[in-house]
């Protein structure tokens, strides 16, 4: 039995790997027109709806879709009863923002944002009809329909977004990447699903689920509301190009940190559910993934920390630079909050979502005062700010972990250590070795193979657990595709 979990475990997480990754790649491609066509001030524009987008869809999910996961069994009933929520939900929620978009505008001292709001906002309702879709498929574990749906719908999207910055459509190209990709999300996502709702609502069900889910929700809108709150604070206290700046940063450290963490977020949500009921195994299993997520965590984030400035000179040009420093203190965050993603998984497996509902109560207490402290520091300060507040966070979690799974500070330093030394080591010979380089191009290119190359040959060399079972999993793959 432990074997099966090991190579369903391994190879979910290699398929989940192949989804996002590919969602990136396409997400970076495009960002790379984008970043060359459009100006500071225009990311700045639909970086201050960001914030509006993720509360709303919290909302949508209301918590419910957590505890659906959470269940043994789910019932036809039970979904569809759901999913009618989140429709309604959603439409609520959009008519409530159409018409508050003037005071949006006027908040941020922007008029264009009442239109690109009300656009934007469309894209709220396409992810209320596809909630539900999402939870059977993870349920199932069907990664492959859930990477087809993916791609699929975020192919096109991008093809017409950098089509629209070509064209000269300034701004807009940034709202229709959004609302068409969600757009076919949806189309996808019920294509593969292969589930359909039946007019079935029984508030019964959202009244046994409420318990549970109301902390789920609570918890989420702590965490959204302070993960996207710097886009609030800097467009209405800073200004639209400096925002820009940050939306920049943010956008391309989240391609890594979101790679890695919605990979792993994907294959931990229902596998430790499903392991709720045995402790023992539950903390084998959390500290396997905590090891895989550290294998590829390390050596991207502080590769990327590396190679900052010339990469974004060659990808997107000169004029933002000043997105740099911002970059790199968000990679370092970066590295504590996908530690942290997994551990609360973990801590929701178990059913305590009042327990971590109060630690993150404390967390955002701590980031709050930061805020304070840091808000008079400029943009940088505040990205300071974060990167502590991720790091208190993370002790938070850990403190947690240990009480509900027996999954200690101790243990997290012994899972990641051989994977940050190596990680940091490397990168720090390959940043000496690269002073006298001048060519940005060649820079890149010394650097990442430097670190990448050694990396690898030494995850071998010391037979690091994540590292033998992944390179076990690719061979096995090349055995069966030979016979």
């Amino acid at each position: 039995m432990e074997k099966t979990l090991k190579e369903k475990t391994t190879s979910a997480l290699i398929w989940s790997f192949i989804d996002k990754f590919g969602q990136q790649i396409i997400y970076l491609a495009t960002g790379i027109v984008l970043g060359r066509k459009l100006s500071p001030d225009e990311y700045g524009l639909v970086g201050t709806l960001t914030f509006f987008i993720a509360l709303s869809t919290i909302l949508i999910g209301s918590g419910y879709g957590r505890a659906l996961i959470n269940k043994a069994e789910i019932k036809q009933e039970e979904l569809s009863t759901v999913f009618f929520y989140n429709i309604g939900t959603g439409v609520l929620i959009y008519l409530i923002l159409f018409f508050c978009a003037p005071l949006i505008s006027l908040f941020f001292k922007q008029p264009a944002l009442t239109d690109l709001s009300r656009v934007l906002f469309i894209s709220i309702i396409f992810v209320s009809f596809t909630n539900v879709q999402d939870i059977y498929l993870l349920k199932k574990m069907d990664l492959n329909g859930m990477a087809k749906a993916n791609i699929l719908s975020l192919l096109p999207a991008c093809i017409l977004t950098a089509w629209a910055a070509f064209a000269g459509f300034g701004v807009w190209a940034l709202v229709i990447q959004t609302v068409t990709m969600n757009f076919l999300k949806m189309i996808f996502y019920w294509y593969y699903a292969k589930w359909h709702p039946t007019l079935v609502f029984k508030p019964r069900i959202l009244k046994d689920m409420f318990p549970f889910g109301s902390k789920v929700l609570l918890t989420n809108l702590i965490n959204t509301v302070f993960n996207n709150i710097y886009f609030l604070l800097i467009g209405r206290i800073y200004n639209m190009t400096q925002l820009g700046y940050y939306t920049q940063a943010n956008k391309y450290q989240e391609i890594p940190s979101n790679l890695i963490s919605n990979t792993f977020r994907s294959v931990s949500t229902p596998l430790l559910s499903g392991l709720n009921n045995d402790d023992e195994r539950l903390k084998r299993v959390l500290s396997k993934l905590v090891k895989t997520i550290a294998l590829i965590c390390f050596p991207v984030l502080l590769g990327l920390i590396l190679v900052s400035k010339p990469l974004f000179i060659v990808l997107i040009t000169e004029k933002w630079l000043p997105s740099v420093p911002i970059f790199r203190i968000l990679c370092v965050a970066g590295i504590f909050t996908v530690l942290n993603y997994v551990l609360q998984e973990s801590i929701l497996a178990k059913g305590k979502s009042g327990n971590l509902l109060l630690v993150e109560i404390l967390k955002k207490v701590i980031l709050v005062a930061l805020i304070l402290i840091t808000l008079n520091k400029g943009v940088i300060g505040l990205a300071i700010g974060w990167a502590v507040s991720a790091f208190f966070t993370l002790l938070l979690t850990i403190f947690l972990t240990n009480r509900i799974v027996r999954y200690s500070l101790v243990d997290l330093i012994k899972d990641c250590y051989p994977y940050f030394t190596m990680s940091l080591a490397l990168c720090l010979a390959a940043y000496f070795m690269s002073l006298t380089l001048t060519n940005n191009v060649v820079f890149l290119i010394a650097c990442i193979s430097f670190v990448g190359v050694l990396y690898t040959l030494g995850c071998r060399l010391f037979k690091l657990e994540a590292s033998e079972e992944m390179f076990g999993w690719i061979a096995k793959k090349i055995a069966k595709r030979n016979l």
